[in-house]
């Protein structure tokens, strides 16, 4: 395969840097490859390399047919198979060159923060974060992927000793200076806004530090930049550091004591270990640490804050006490190493892109699909140039129109910054298996996170009217219940578990969900039930996607639930046949509703991480009056625990604390449960508001899942033993399947109510200071937010099941 890779220029930049060291690797497996462009610093990383380089024409205005006839002439000479292009004036480039040759085919990369609309959707697209890419599949682009920018970490290793020190004395780093260092474009768009804040917060809040900025790169608003550094080492002299453009900027990236850089720059910043703060908009700043990560990994290297004044003052909160404290360095050092190590080497990015190389040689274009696609192509071009044209006239022009309207910010608020919904997307229709009043579970918390993405239309089971007035239930029919999330609630007739009753009450919910539709205007992308009840089936033949998510094994459990065993299989089928996508709580669960080809996609439960972040601030509970050190299970009491593992222990003298609401259904289940309750070293506590769970998780030493194992049980995931470890908390659980995914020093499991007594005794005595560091990281892996960013990948198809 022989690929030609045009990058959109050839001076220092993330993007570019990207497209070269990946045509280096991609040809190391094998395929020829060559750089296209106009000459610049990074030929020298072209030739160290040892690729070939094509010197391109001056392109004047662009996209060039000058340039897109020398693309088609060297494809035509040469054999070349793919023309790549990065950016769009190269990839429209490319795109044209292409057209008319049958054997060559066109490929675009786009690293802005969003995607011109004027790139056919016939061109397969590489994107740089997984929301761009739903957000383009929503638009309704199908060939696209995500490809992570990657780092060279065979080149971007630290500096020698020596070389660094000629480098800090070479541009005035002071002995015992703290040095920051930003490698960045100076560009207008997205890029000066966050370098002025910089330099606006070491002159002024952190003067007293001592500390320097150095600021490494070159771009169109040098002199802005380079004004507010002079003023800046007026007052405080020697604070700022100009390097302009570096031909290797590795020393400088050595020489930091922290970096500050979004995109490429960033994760470059991670291969030298480096701790790292992220850049982006609106006075954004945010440390790179394990709670920040996934937000990262969801929307790039780049966020969104609230109020552009407030860069310098968000920036010094988040400098002043990391500078201060070594051993917090060292640790994100750590962190970000493993991290660009483990997702983002360019190996595997080599691989990721020559498949899409392979991939689009394999599928060809219907003339009918090329025709449709350029005719849009055409359409958006031409009013984006005129809206370009009418914008120079009146003063107004951007020069990188791409990366000034982010995707990250073409968004409305929820609940906090950098929390933003997209506002084209349409709704959720969320049907769910219990109220929204009830215990706060797995459709709660999914609901509250995916309001983060988008609108949430919540929908109550159905409630007997009958019900509603013994219970003095007084909810309106709609109300807003979170933010993004609004609540439908539904009043049946009497007798509402009655075959006849819940068809009329399914067909009723679905009459509430289209009324309010209907009334608010908005449009549904999608559907997703988690009920035991057939929910799907009045959506079959609407044009959103369906969601089958089956939190527990309804089938298994149709006795502890109360429901008709019969009923429960059946309701499950009519869902799966409905269904455009089905996820599974657990393996084993996944496995039993896969449906000869179709598949189901293990989506395991979350943890609300935000809930327990500071746990260590806060003081225990002062109701707990039970001594030192404390076990205990948190959740439902009803017949899925196993009482005699907890007898054993309370036998054996530990203090045993049990904490939330009685469900059971058999007498002998609540007699033995009475008497458990009724001993000196164990304590009961009622269903306690959430905003008391940290204080009360607080008094624990181990948190327990002593679940009884039977067939329910094993399709489980627990939110309880998820909810130990985001408290900080060790856990110890009888053998579920859904422990194997869990770290194992955490997370014991015993086989027997003796060995359960045993483990759970270890435990207590092994715990130490790294205990509730590795829980929270253990437990940061599966917040809520990251069960919604898969969730929100599903729902846009850019997530699909492959076994």
């Amino acid at each position: 395969m022989r690929v030609l890779i045009y990058p959109h220029d050839l001076g220092m930049g993330g993007s570019q840097m990207n497209a070269i060291e990946l045509a280096a690797h991609v040809r190391n497996l094998g395929a020829e490859t060559i750089v296209f462009g106009r000459p610049g610093v990074l030929c020298e990383r072209i030739q160290a390399l040892g690729l070939e380089f094509i010197e391109s024409p001056d392109p004047g205005r662009r996209p060039s047919a000058r340039i897109a006839r020398q693309l088609r002439s060297i494809a035509k000479a040469r054999g070349i198979d793919v023309l790549h292009g990065y950016e769009w004036p190269p990839s429209l480039e490319c795109t044209v060159a292409a057209a008319m040759m049958p054997n060559t085919r066109a490929v675009s990369t786009v690293m802005s923060m969003s995607v011109p609309p004027f790139i056919p959707t016939t061109v397969p697209l590489v994107v740089g974060t997984e929301q761009i890419c739903a957000h383009e599949r929503a638009r309704g682009r199908t060939r696209i992927r995500v490809l992570e920018p990657p780092v060279d970490l065979g080149h971007n290793l630290p500096s020698a000793e020596a070389e660094l020190a000629a480098f800090r004395r070479r541009w005035g780093v002071g002995d015992g200076r703290q040095l920051v260092v930003c490698v960045s474009r100076l560009a207008d768009e997205l890029k000066a806004e966050g370098l002025l804040a910089a330099i606006t917060a070491v002159a002024d809040p952190l003067s007293d530090l001592g500390l320097q900025l150095m600021i490494v790169g070159d771009g169109p608003a040098r002199e802005k930049i380079h004004n507010a550094a002079a003023a800046a080492n007026v007052t405080t002299p020697g604070s700022v550091i100009m390097t302009g453009e570096l031909t290797d900027p590795r020393p400088a990236y050595s020489a930091a004591d922290v970096v500050l850089g979004m995109g490429g720059s960033a994760l470059r910043a991670l291969a030298f270990a480096k701790p790292l703060v992220v850049q982006g908009e609106n006075g954004f700043f945010e440390l790179l640490d394990e709670h920040s990560w996934p937000r990262f990994a969801w929307q790039g290297w780049y966020g969104v804050g609230s109020d552009s004044r407030e860069g310098a003052a968000n920036l010094a909160r988040i400098l002043r006490p990391l500078l201060a404290d070594e051993n917090q360095q060292r640790l994100l050092s750590i962190f970000g190493h493993r991290l660009v190590r483990d997702r983002f080497s360019i190996e595997s990015a080599a691989a990721k892109q020559l498949d899409v190389y392979e991939q689009a040689l394999r599928e060809p274009v219907t003339p009918a699909e090329c025709a449709a696609s350029w005719a849009s192509a055409v359409q958006h071009f031409s009013a984006y140039y005129a809206r370009r044209k009418f914008a120079r006239l009146s003063g107004q022009c951007r020069t990188d129109d791409f990366n000034a309207r982010p995707v990250a910010a073409a968004t409305s608020a929820s609940d906090g910054p950098g929390h933003r919904r997209i506002m084209d997307r349409g709704a959720l229709v969320y049907l769910a298996g219990a109220p929204w009043h009830a215990v706060t579970g797995t459709d709660v918390q999914l609901a509250r996170a995916m309001g983060e993405h988008r609108d949430v239309i919540w929908v109550d089971p159905p409630v007997s009217i009958v019900s509603r007035v013994r219970r003095g239930i007084r909810v309106p029919t709609v109300s807003d219940v979170a933010p993004g999330v609004t609540r439908i609630h539904t009043i049946a007739p009497p007798g509402v578990t009655r075959p006849g009753v819940r068809t009329i009450s399914r067909w009723w919910s679905y009459t509430l969900v289209q009324r309010h539709i209907r009334r608010s205007g908005q449009k549904i992308d999608a559907v997703l039930t988690s009920s035991p009840e057939p929910m799907l089936t009045a959506w079959r033949n609407t044009a959103v996607r369906r969601v089958y998510f089956a939190t527990d094994d309804f089938v298994a459990g149709a006795d502890l639930l109360g429901m008709s065993q019969r009923h429960a299989e059946s309701a499950r089928e009519l869902n799966l046949a409905a269904a455009d996508s089905v996820l599974a709580v657990s393996e084993p669960l996944a496995k039993t509703l896969r449906r000869g080809d179709r598949r189901a996609i293990t989506f395991p439960n979350g943890c609300d991480v935000e809930l327990y972040m500071n746990v260590e601030n806060v003081p225990s509970s002062t109701i707990v009056a039970l001594p030192k050190p404390i076990v205990g299970v948190f959740g439902q009491l009803n017949e899925r625990l196993d009482l005699s593992y907890l007898e054993i222990l309370a036998d054996a003298g530990e203090s045993v604390l049990l904490v939330g609401p009685r469900y059971e259904v058999t007498d002998d289940f609540r007699a033995r449960l009475d008497r458990l309750i009724a001993r000196s070293n164990v304590q009961w506590l009622d269903r306690r508001p959430r905003t008391e769970l940290p204080s009360l998780m607080k008094t624990l030493t181990v948190g327990l899942t002593p679940y009884v194992e039977n067939e329910f049980n094993r399709a489980s995931f627990p939110l309880k033993t998820l909810e130990y470890l985001a408290a900080g908390v060790p856990a110890v659980s009888t053998q579920l399947p859904a422990t194997k995914l869990l770290d194992g020093c955490v997370v014991r499991t015993a086989g027997s109510a003796e060995e359960f007594a045993i483990v759970v005794r270890e435990t207590i005595e092994s715990v130490n200071g790294e205990t509730a560091r590795r829980c929270r990281a253990q437990a940061e892996l599966y917040s809520w937010k990251a069960r919604a960013r898969e969730l929100e990948m599903i729902i846009t198809g850019s997530m699909t099941v492959t076994g």
